[in-house]
């Protein structure tokens, strides 16, 4: 999820069998104001239809209900581009909207590196790498983040209600992915 920002918390889920849109990994950690998160997702769609989905950054609110908007701000190459991201999201009563610019930088059909440029985002510091492999007609997406919110998350309910939200959203996210990749 271009929503990588909202991983912010400490979970480890281990599943016995890959399945569709199955979280094996989930962990989070908070110190000091950073956040990391790393997850493994395997997901019940081929590497290449799942790369096209992830890249194509205009139509990204397909994917997730939670970006409002995204849109290509400038291209570099065809695997360099800054986009600006619009994310709502919503736990509990608490709702946020975040703004990001992003430098993105992939390697075909194996790693997306995210970077926000602090001068434009919620953030004063963040970095998303992406791992995308093909097991057969699955894909495995493997996540790991540092990210430093520039906006209040209260640290002694924050972490296990964002971790809930966390959860859901990748599982969401995975099953939405999985469905374009079927059908598209």
């Amino acid at each position: 999820m271009q929503l990588h920002a909202t991983a912010l918390l400490a979970l480890s889920l281990w599943a016995p069998a890959a399945m569709a849109g199955t979280i094996e990994r989930l962990e989070t950690a908070h110190a000091n104001g950073r956040y990391t998160v790393s997850f493994e997702v395997v997901l019940d769609a081929p590497r290449g239809r799942v790369w096209q989905i992830m890249t194509d950054y205009e139509r990204l609110p397909r994917v997730s209900k939670i970006i409002t908007e995204s849109r290509i701000l400038k291209r570099t190459d065809a695997n360099r581009h800054r986009v600006g991201v619009t994310l709502e999201a919503c736990v509990l009563i608490f709702c946020k909207t975040v703004k990001r610019v992003v430098d993105i930088e992939a390697r075909p059909q194996t790693e997306i590196t995210v970077t926000d440029d602090p001068a434009f985002s919620n953030f004063s510091y963040a970095v998303e790498r992406w791992r995308v492999a093909a097991e057969d007609a699955r894909t495995r997406l493997n996540y790991t983040a540092e990210l430093v919110p520039e906006f209040f998350i209260p640290p002694l309910i924050g972490p296990p209600v964002v971790k809930y939200f966390l959860r859901r959203e990748i599982r969401l996210t995975a099953l939405e992915v999985e469905a374009l990749a079927k059908h598209e």
